[in-house]
């Protein structure tokens, strides 16, 4: 019989050996060409929106839409349909971070409040530093944007001033990082 420790350990590391032997396969066996004609190129938009849009969904989750804008980009796709698909869907996402952090700032305990009322105070008078770091932040960190976005909705500060930004950085990123492997993935084939 297994103690809980030992199956509590045996269940945290089946998803790691499952996508460590999913990426093992598809490096080995397959290559991105033949992923992007078993999907489909219109189907492969859809899908990395949708994972996208799943990553931006789940609150400082893990789903590594990154991973398939890369496959998809290195399989021929357009690297600049890619990018915005991506970012479109991660921005659908966080509008469900940023309406959890509006209504659930209600229910925040008043020191909490009393701080994202002195972010918001420090917004109102320096207007242009959020907008600028939240384009900022989306083009540079691959990290979710939820600590930003929900930050934002318990302070009231303004849909549109923290998503237009936010939502722009994460084009260029997602834009770029498709360009990039593609790049680098042909590079690499060159050596080979």
């Amino acid at each position: 019989m297994i103690d809980k420790k030992k199956l509590k350990y045996l269940l945290g590391i089946l998803p790691l050996l499952f996508f460590a032997s999913l990426s093992f396969y598809l490096f080995a066996y397959s290559s991105p060409e033949r992923i992007v004609d078993l999907i489909g190129v219109n189907n492969a938009y859809a899908l990395l929106f949708i994972l996208a849009f799943l990553g931006g969904l789940t609150t400082f989750s893990g789903v590594p839409y990154h991973l398939f804008l890369i496959t998809l980009a290195t399989g021929g796709l357009n690297p600049l349909f890619l990018g915005f698909s991506a970012a479109g869907g991660v921005m659908l996402g966080d509008s469900t971070s940023y309406y959890v952090g509006y209504r659930g700032g209600a229910i925040a305990p008043e020191g909490v409040q009393r701080i994202f009322q002195q972010i918001y105070s420090f917004n109102s008078t320096h207007p242009k530093i959020l907008p600028l770091f939240c384009l900022l932040y989306g083009s540079f960190v691959p990290f979710s944007n939820d600590f930003i976005t929900i930050s934002a909705g318990i302070a009231r500060y303004p849909f549109w001033r923290v998503m237009i930004p936010l939502g722009l950085g994460n084009a260029i990123f997602n834009v770029s990082l498709a360009y990039l492997s593609t790049r680098a993935y042909d590079f690499l084939s060159s050596l080979l």
